[in-house]
């Protein structure tokens, strides 16, 4: 969306993708100098950038304009109020939301830079005192060798002048020399009082300090979709279109796994978009082979119905397989006999979509209203935005979302991703040093990145095919793995969360990806929060072997709420280990690597898990 709006408006752009914050910082630097104005999408919101793409070397690090579109929440506060440089996007957070943090900011760098003027003031002062000392010393050593002098030779007749006199010599009065009593006890006074002042300004730094720190350590979450900011900047340019509003329901359609409510909020004003463009446009289009159309119809959670069997969009949704407990012989009876109360075939049922009876397909919404309730399925049935090209099939957002997903996961040039394929690239890559399996893991993100960015094209049908056709064998391979994981009952119930170490496995290798963990991840949460009778809201700790890096790749994820609950929410729910897992590494000093945008992800050395889970189980973080 951003590079169209710029190509529009005769912007020149280069797109460089990063995966994580060493990359981020390693293309910064190397930036040429006559780039004045960057933008971060999706990332860069959490840190403090000013510090975190600082050169050592130079004391004044951000030289050019840096904005940030990112709804990774929570923001960095100096980004949003401590720096001229740092231009954040909001959606109306900062000024709804933020006010005592912005109050806590700004009070309290006023005090932390009284307090730095004040020591600077005391370390001038305990100079000048020492000067002053060392000046005293020396003129009372010098009159001391004086009087020395001066007495050796009168002192016969300063002893007679005294005595005759009638005065007696008093040691008392040495103390002229002394400062004055009355000056030693106001600076006293004095000092008493900057002790005061000081303790009370640090009773209130130490309070402020508090406010901040609750506000970092609530836990992280997504705000927004990204792709709706965009939308809203389009807009105020009056370049808005269907292929602009295409990818903005992509993008919204992309939270709806993990942050459901943050979708079922955006949903009814992309209706309304919708709507509003198709009504401006219908008067004027013809259609034709390559005419666009975005409708708002009846969907299902099920998965790929439109590129799949009806038996296995069934069998591989989540929904679906939480609900009736699938992995296992007593569910596939259950979904037997549901098929069979509808009145559909298993024959009929596993012919493709495409070749499944047109009455069926018809009368589809109505069979599921009648018969789902007795299964707990009520839920199945949704709105969706559908998007049909000119006379050829229609494709909703949630598979496309799947197909661009699987092409971030696996590219589309990969190769098979079944198992074997990425078993015997595994025997490759273990007698490959470290540093060039992870550089070799770098290139295929990157080309993953560009597959699923030319899928995104309207044109090109085929990457998008072939990322659908990749999104049912992972889908596959998660359910496998998932059913293996509830067979051998591998999910440890813990007193604050669940936890899942995967250590060996078939397909072991596909949870080297962030993204194919969490998948499994999303897929394990549906199952406690659907299908178990404890239905307590636990999150997930899912850690993966890489045997070739000696490490767990170790994802910390939020509780999900069932589905029905889950639509009724209005606030997205927090992930509390970010913090947590930054905080307990560095407690027992554990070899972890942090980098990537989502925190809770990290990597951590095979060795250092039990002592990090034993820790983080007591750590009261959670």
């Amino acid at each position: 969306m951003l590079t169209r709006l710029f190509k529009t408006q005769l912007i020149q752009l280069q797109l460089v993708p990063v995966f994580g914050y060493t990359e981020l910082r390693e293309h910064y630097m190397k930036m040429d100098e006559d780039i004045k104005n960057v933008i971060l999408v999706g990332c860069g919101g959490m840190v403090d950038l000013e510090s975190f793409l600082s050169n050592d070397d130079d004391d004044d690090p951000i030289n050019r304009s840096v904005y940030i579109l990112d709804t990774h929440r929570p923001w960095n506060l100096d980004n949003i109020f401590g720096s001229e440089n740092i231009i954040c996007f909001d959606d109306n957070t900062i000024d709804d939301e933020l006010q005592n943090e912005k109050s806590a900011y700004q009070k309290l760098s006023q005090l932390l830079e009284e307090e730095d003027d004040e020591e600077e003031e005391d370390e001038e002062e305990k100079d000048e005192e020492e000067e002053d000392d060392e000046e005293e010393e020396t003129e009372r050593e010098e009159g001391d060798d004086n009087e020395e002098a001066i007495s050796s030779s009168n002192d016969e007749n300063s002893n007679s002048k005294t005595e005759d006199l009638g005065i007696e010599k008093d040691e008392g009065d040495q103390g002229e020399d002394e400062s004055d009593p009355k000056l030693r006890k106001r600076s006293n006074k004095n000092d008493s009082g900057k002790t005061k002042k000081r303790k009370k300004m640090k009773g209130i730094i130490h309070q402020l300090e508090k406010t901040i720190q609750k506000y970092y350590t609530q836990g992280t979450t997504i705000s927004n979709s990204l792709s709706v900011q965009i939308y809203s900047l389009v807009s105020l340019l009056g370049e808005t279109d269907m292929d602009y509003l295409w990818l903005t329901i992509i993008g919204a359609t992309s939270l709806d796994n993990t942050y459901p409510q943050v979708y079922n909020k955006l949903f009814p004003l992309l209706e309304d978009e919708s709507k509003r463009l198709v009504t401006n446009t219908s008067a004027e289009m013809t259609k034709t082979p390559d005419t666009v159309k975005i409708n708002i119809e009846q969907d299902y959670y099920l998965y790929l119905l439109r590129y799949s069997t009806l038996y296995n969009s069934f069998f591989y949704s989540n929904y679906v397989n939480a609900k009736l407990g699938l992995w296992n012989e007593n569910g596939k009876r259950k979904l037997h006999k549901m098929f069979a109360r509808m009145g559909i075939s298993l024959i009929e049922a596993q012919k493709h979509w495409l070749y499944m009876n047109n009455d069926i397909k018809k009368e589809l919404g109505n069979i599921f209203r009648n018969n789902l309730d007795i299964y707990g399925l009520q839920d199945i049935i949704r709105d969706a935005f559908i998007k049909i090209a000119g006379y050829r099939s229609s494709i909703s957002a949630f598979e496309f979302v799947e197909g661009i997903n699987a092409l971030l996961e696996v590219g589309d040039s990969s190769g098979d991703v079944s198992s074997n394929a990425n078993r015997d690239k595994t025997v490759d890559n273990d007698y490959l040093p470290i540093d060039e399996v992870l550089e070799k893991r770098s290139k295929q993100w990157i080309s993953n990145f560009w597959e699923s960015w030319d899928a995104l094209d309207a044109r090109d049908h085929m990457k998008l095919q072939n990322g659908i056709n990749r999104a049912k064998l992972l889908q596959a391979i998660v359910f496998n793995t998932g059913v293996t994981i509830l067979e051998k009952k591998l999910i440890k119930n813990l007193r604050i969360y669940r936890l899942c170490v995967l250590q060996d496995g078939p397909d072991l290798e596909s949870y080297r990806n962030p993204l194919t963990l969490l998948r499994l991840g999303n897929w394990l949460l549906d199952c406690c929060a659907e299908g178990s009778d404890d239905r307590s809201l636990l999150p997930l700790v899912l850690a993966a072997l890489d045997t070739t890096t000696d490490t767990y790749l170790c994802a910390g994820m939020a509780p999900k709420y069932p589905r029905g609950l889950a639509l009724e929410r209005t606030e997205p729910t927090l992930n509390n280990f970010s913090v947590a897992f930054q905080l307990v590494a560095t407690e027992i000093n554990a070899k972890v690597k942090i980098d990537n945008f989502e925190s809770s992800i990290l990597e951590i050395r095979r060795d250092d898990l039990s002592p990090f889970l034993e820790k983080l189980t007591l750590s009261g973080l959670l």
